[in-house]
């Protein structure tokens, strides 16, 4: 008897209290959770793809610096070919590489050679 009453007096007093909550207010509360949830994976979503999108900025970020770098490179050779071009102008174009300096010459030599072999030959 003793021991029926104290379970008697234990479950009296470390039970709990039941809340009876209206059935609109239970369908509300899923609702806006099953709604958090929903725009929860959405948010998921958005911040996988802009995750992406900032990858996919960091690469053509990386890119644009090679390109950059390949025209700063191109544009130093190109000067360069230009400097060369100048030289090998300076070198080869000379006033006698000129084609009417041989012109003149080569008639100055016939000229010259027809003029002493006249004076060699017995007249």
């Amino acid at each position: 008897m003793l021991l029926l009453f104290t379970f008697l007096i234990n479950v009296k007093i470390f039970s709990q209290d039941t809340v009876k909550i209206p059935q609109q207010e239970l369908e509300e509360f899923f609702l806006a959770l099953d709604t958090l949830e929903y725009q929860d994976s959405i948010n998921i979503i958005l911040i996988r793809e802009l995750e992406s999108q900032i990858l996919n900025y960091k690469l053509l970020s990386k890119q644009d610096s090679l390109l950059i770098e390949f025209q700063k490179q191109q544009f130093y050779l190109q000067k360069q070919q230009i400097e060369l071009h100048l030289d090998r102008l300076k070198i080869v174009d000379r006033w006698y590489h000129k084609p009417w300096v041989g012109f003149i010459g080569g008639i100055a030599a016939t000229a010259i050679l027809i003029h002493t072999i006249d004076y060699s030959l017995p007249k």
